[in-house]
């Protein structure tokens, strides 16, 4: 079966289920693992043209919730190619749906069933969350230099509080830009970037030289956490992974303030 994987986390899910080599094309947001660098791409996952995914003659296309636009997915299915579109992940349990669903369309069920338990255990073995949650903000460039902050609703801050920690951008839903005052206010006690955005933010020392982001504890303690994006951004194949090393900062944040 020839595959194309449209969205980073459908792509590695398919590898993590050992049909990767089934992959005959992937979207840009397609970076892990490093075998898909090699593959042909049709385009970035949200803007799509039929034509690319077409040429890659797939039997069979996976596509995250937000693929699109629709009139390329309609064509798609008007050439006869059967097309199937993936629930978005977060919270865990929808996540590990997403596995399922993926393994029933490229028949690898068993390797489902043990990727999710290795995930569960991972998830069991984390340390109970302290007492006094540190305060995490998850942040990605927007266009400008704005600030784009994860809230409630969003895989990036369900995952920091799956590890333990309190999401501080969780009056909103999703994605919202945040300003200096906003900052100041959230008070972060760790902010955490992902690896593709950290140039659009100045890099580490940009960051932190940022006068609000001085004001905050994370600020004063030094601590900006840069992640692998596809693990910070969505609960893949990675999550229990991910929630291990969020949750060994946090805990680390917590020896350091001696409490």
């Amino acid at each position: 079966m020839r595959l194309v994987t449209l969205g980073g986390t459908v792509t590695e899910t398919v590898y993590a289920l050992g049909a990767g080599q089934q992959v005959v094309a992937t979207d840009t947001s397609s970076v892990w693992p490093p075998a898909v660098h090699a593959l042909p791409k049709v385009g970035y996952y949200r803007e799509l043209a039929a034509e690319g995914i077409l040429s890659a003659a797939p039997d069979l296309v996976l596509a995250s919730a937000h693929a699109g636009p629709p009139a390329v997915l309609q064509k798609l299915r008007s050439a006869g190619i059967k097309l199937v579109v993936l629930p978005e992940p977060p919270p865990l349990a929808e996540a590990l749906a997403m596995i399922s669903s993926i393994a029933q369309a490229v028949g690898k069920d068993a390797e489902a069933r043990a990727l999710i338990k290795s995930i569960e255990e991972s998830i069991k073995a984390l340390p109970p969350a302290p007492q006094h949650k540190p305060g995490a903000l998850v942040v990605i460039g927007g266009q400008g230099g704005q600030w784009m902050a994860a809230g409630r609703d969003s895989a990036a801050g369900a995952l920091v509080t799956l590890a333990g920690a309190r999401n501080v951008a969780s009056s909103f839903s999703g994605y919202r830009p945040v300003g200096d005052e906003a900052i100041i206010s959230l008070a972060p006690d760790i902010i955490i970037v992902p690896q593709h955005a950290l140039p659009m933010l100045g890099g580490r020392q940009g960051i932190l030289q940022r006068p609000s982001v001085a004001a905050t504890p994370a600020g004063q303690k030094q601590q900006v956490l840069v992640m692998d994006s596809l693990m910070i951004l969505a609960m893949g194949p990675r999550v229990g992974t991910a929630a291990q090393l969020l949750s060994q900062h946090f805990i680390g944040l917590q020896t350091d303030s001696g409490s």
